[in-house]
């Protein structure tokens, strides 16, 4: 009987082969089931596939290059986010999202200050996730630029590094002309504390006129646990998008907050579910007596998950009797 590494030799030699064939067609296949290979005889084959001469070809090596890891495979794709077609750009930037070789902190550094907008946005997502200190000036500098997503995406890298020493900055983009690049601020807000400075601008954002700020104004306040929060929440649970609502019940749960019962009570009335059961969640985490008459009211919700919620808030409430 055949050793079992020889026929992954087999399969890799027939891969090669076919990744060399004169059908672009025929390449294309062969570096997406490439992606599905082990061992750096696989790597180095996506990793010529990146300088095919055929777009669809280096698309494919860029996207299966996702199951493969190495300082070798980002700095490809970073290669690749300047290549000359959009769609091997697109593949290459979200393939390197993924990565978190932090060896590469320095290149992906230097592409955060590239001449075109998509790879700046491209470099600034890949450095997020790796929190690299020295990435803080490229990030600031982001907050410059005329391109959106560029603004966001540097954001993106602040909220990670959770750097205070960019708060004026953070305080500037609260008041940006796109609603994407003020809503990766609130989620870049997420780390301050009660009574400091920011505060303030933070809980403005429940009142953005895009609702989607106003959420994540909301999830920040909530991973904050800031108090000062507790009033502008319970006002932000009559906002007209359920979503923000949800988020807003969610973090009255988190702060604990007893002056939040009424207001979370009565939303156990509300048509959609993820609210009631979010309202339930946060009656449960503040785990008063007082809550006890909304649960009870309530115990036969239509929704399994409501009620289980439900029963929950009421043996924690009950415990505190």
């Amino acid at each position: 009987m055949a050793p079992v590494f020889d026929t992954f030799d087999d399969d890799i030699e027939e891969l090669a082969e076919r990744a060399a064939s004169p059908d672009p067609g025929i390449r294309r296949v062969a570096m997406m089931e490439l992606a599905e290979a082990v061992g750096a005889k696989a790597k180095v084959l996506l990793l010529k596939g990146l300088a095919d001469d055929d777009a669809t070809v280096r698309a494919a090596a860029a996207k299966a290059l996702d199951e493969h890891d190495g300082a070798d495979v980002v700095e490809g794709l970073v290669r690749s986010l300047e290549d000359a077609d959009d769609d091997v750009r697109r593949v290459a930037a979200e393939t390197l999202s993924e990565k978190k070789e932090p060896t590469c902190g320095p290149l992906l550094i230097e592409r955060a200050e590239h001449a075109d907008p998509f790879v700046q946005a491209a470099a600034l997502r890949a450095l997020r996730e790796l929190v690299i200190p020295d990435a803080l000036s490229a990030a600031l500098k982001a907050l410059q630029s005329p391109a959106p997503e560029v603004r966001r995406e540097g954001l993106g890298v602040i909220g990670y590094l959770k750097a205070e020493e960019a708060l004026p900055a953070l305080l500037a983009t609260a008041r940006d002309g796109d609603a994407t690049v003020r809503r990766a601020t609130m989620a870049a807000l997420v780390f301050l504390r009660s009574g400091g400075p920011g505060v303030a601008t933070l809980l403005a954002g429940l009142q953005d006129e895009n609702w989607q700020v106003r959420e994540e104004a909301a999830v920040s306040i909530a991973k904050s646990r800031l108090p000062e929060a507790v009033e502008p929440l319970i006002a932000a649970m009559a906002d007209p998008v359920w979503q923000v609502k949800t988020k807003a019940a969610n973090a009255l749960g988190r702060i604990k907050s007893t002056a939040a019962i009424d207001v979370l009570g009565r939303a156990l009335d509300s048509e959609v579910s993820n609210l009631r059961k979010e309202s339930a969640a946060a009656l449960g985490e503040i785990a008063h007596p007082q809550a006890l008459s909304f649960l009870e009211r309530a115990s036969d919700d239509p929704d399994p998950d409501v009620r289980k919620l439900i029963r929950w808030a009421i043996g924690r409430c009950r415990s505190e009797v």
